[in-house]
């Protein structure tokens, strides 16, 4: 079956999913009187939560994902085009995500293609801890759908707490490449300064990686992993111009680099820039 066929089966399976399980109970009280047209037999019900979402595209000068330059290796492409969709219904998110690369070598000659799509299905927790309401929880699932490498998914535990510097810590399992451990580990923070009224904002964040033995973060043909260590850091910096409630033009900036010899000299994680600008439209 190809990539695409699977991709979209997946989609189509994982959004029925998630619908059938949200629920929609309206509770009237006992002494409301029901509407004439529920007292004649047709359902006067609350309309249900409506879906909302946005939709984005740019440019960035490379690909790098957990440290790994993913443009240039083995393709030569001089730079990337990203874009995606994130719908939004309750406490579920729905992403479809893709990198296109402006030159692919196929070993006759080079093409602009899309050579990466990744479908995301994430579920905020509606549940918090006693005393410590700002502490949150997410899960979800993520398929790579990848040229030039074997397709693979992750599930994945976020934590984020509200508070000063926004600190969250994520973990991630390989279930379906990782013949070993499969896990890697990042933690970052955040911090977000609005300007002018809100038609500006800068972003700043910093985050480090911990790898072990995930084949996405370092990758072979046995599906080890490669070695467990410290994997990666990376710095970040972008600002927000929103001119509209529905538009967000955003430039950005990453700077990565490696953490251990393991990542620099068995995968080869070096110092990287990474530049970008992004537009986005939500609805």
């Amino acid at each position: 079956m190809k990539k695409s066929s699977i991709l979209a089966a997946v989609l189509v399976l994982s959004f029925a999913t998630a619908v059938m399980a949200a629920e929609t109970t309206a509770v009237a009280p006992l002494d409301l009187k029901l509407p004439a047209a529920a007292e004649t037999g047709c359902c006067a019900c609350p309309a249900d939560p409506t879906v909302t979402g946005d939709v984005y595209v740019g440019p960035v000068s490379k690909y790098l994902f957990r440290g790994n330059d993913l443009s240039k290796k083995p393709y030569g492409s001089d730079f990337a085009i990203q874009g995606g969709i994130d719908l939004y219904y309750k406490a579920f998110t729905l992403s479809y995500w893709g990198n296109a690369l402006n030159r692919y070598s196929d070993g006759t000659y080079n093409r602009a293609k899309v050579n990466e799509t990744d479908l995301i299905i994430d579920y905020a927790i509606p549940y918090t801890i006693p005393y410590l309401d700002n502490l949150k929880f997410n899960v979800g699932t993520l398929y790579y759908a990848v040229d030039a490498s074997a397709d693979t998914n992750e599930f994945y535990l976020k934590a984020s707490y509200d508070t000063l510097l926004k600190p969250t810590f994520t973990v991630y399992w390989d279930n379906m490449l990782a013949k070993k451990a499969g896990l890697f580990y990042s933690a970052a923070i955040s911090h977000k300064i609005s300007i002018e009224r809100n038609l500006f904002a800068a972003n700043v964040g910093a985050l480090v990686s911990y790898n072990q033995r995930n084949p996405s973060a370092a990758y072979t043909v046995e599906g080890d992993g490669v070695y467990s260590g410290w994997h990666n850091y990376e710095l970040t910096a972008s600002i927000d111009y929103t001119p509209t409630a529905n538009i967000t033009i955003t430039p950005s900036y990453m700077f990565s680099n490696g953490l251990s010899s393991g990542a620099k000299d068995l995968v080869g994680i070096g110092a990287q820039n990474a530049y970008g600008i992004k537009a986005m439209f939500a609805f």
